[in-house]
């Protein structure tokens, strides 16, 4: 795989912000199973929240007693999956190659769940009670806590909805790095009145510079130009960028929403494995693997 996504494309890696091309369709089943279950079986595990909710999360070990660095992913919306659902994708049973992608690079994977918001995009600013981000802190807590983690080494991807949940967690907790893939960033960017349709997005700048300037770890930003959450992802990379944060954007040509995960198994909706997912996956990788003071 490896071999493959450098041929693809060879352009630098980690300019502020690149275009770069992709849409081919791959078939997928030669990036997926590609570790045993006997060598990294699944860990099922219920983490418990700011307010005593469980969290549900679905957990790969390398092979030996660690500490390992980690990938903690967190899914696109709703929130609220369960278990099934996670243990499917930390195997790769949905065609996705990056979960096992990490763990053969010495990872521990873990795909957490998180509660459904309500309203979807309620200001976590002014939330009354425990949200979905207290839920990814919570999870990122109880990592730290594992003797197998490097507790120095956690890396946060959230896709959509998640990565909303990740730019928060990258305010609320110190990670290593943060990968957020096709990011709806509407509330952490204060935006009102926006929709799919939306050619401009009406930032709440005062809300937006806020939630940025908490950010504290590098950031590596994915979007494919068929998604509309393009048009709030850039304005969320300008301002940052602006505001003196390491945050790198790739935007592939032709990529669909969340295209950077390949294959989820989302009912009536086609999602091939490009080989634009296989140069993000490849570009993720050196991201994470980066020393921290870089």
């Amino acid at each position: 795989m490896r071999a493959l996504a450098f041929i693809l494309f060879t352009l630098p890696l980690f300019a502020e912000k690149e275009r770069l091309p992709g849409g081919k369709v791959l078939p997928h089943e030669k990036y997926i199973h590609a570790v045993s279950e006997k060598d990294s079986p699944v860990e099922q595990v219920y983490i418990k929240s700011k307010d005593g909710v469980y969290i549900a999360a679905a957990i790969r070990k390398p092979k030996g007693a660690g500490p390992f660095p980690v990938l903690l992913h967190f899914h696109g919306a709703p929130g609220g999956r369960g278990m099934e659902k996670l243990v499917t994708w930390v195997r790769g049973d949905t065609g996705g190659p990056m979960w096992e992608r990490f763990l053969q690079e010495g990872y521990v994977v873990a795909v957490a769940d998180y509660r459904h918001p309500t309203p979807m995009m309620a200001s976590i600013a002014e939330a009354k009670s425990p949200t979905y981000v207290d839920d990814g802190v919570a999870v990122v807590e109880w990592l730290r806590e594992q003797k197998y983690v490097d507790p120095a080494r956690i890396t946060a991807y959230g896709v959509s909805l998640g990565g909303n949940l990740v730019a928060h967690l990258a305010g609320r907790t110190k990670l290593h790095a943060a990968v957020l893939g096709a990011p709806a960033v509407i509330e952490f960017l204060g935006v009102e009145g926006w929709n799919r349709d939306s050619k401009t997005v009406p930032v709440n700048e005062a809300i937006a510079r806020k939630n940025i300037a908490a950010l504290q770890c590098p950031v590596l930003l994915l979007v494919g130009t068929k998604d509309n959450l393009i048009a709030v992802d850039e304005p969320f990379h300008d301002l940052a960028v602006a505001m003196g944060k390491r945050v790198t954007m790739l935007i592939y040509e032709n990529g669909y929403h969340d295209f950077v995960m390949g294959p989820q198994g989302h009912a009536g909706r086609d999602e091939p494995l490009l080989d634009a997912t296989l140069d993000a996956l490849e570009r993720t990788v050196a991201f994470v693997k980066k020393p921290a003071a870089q």
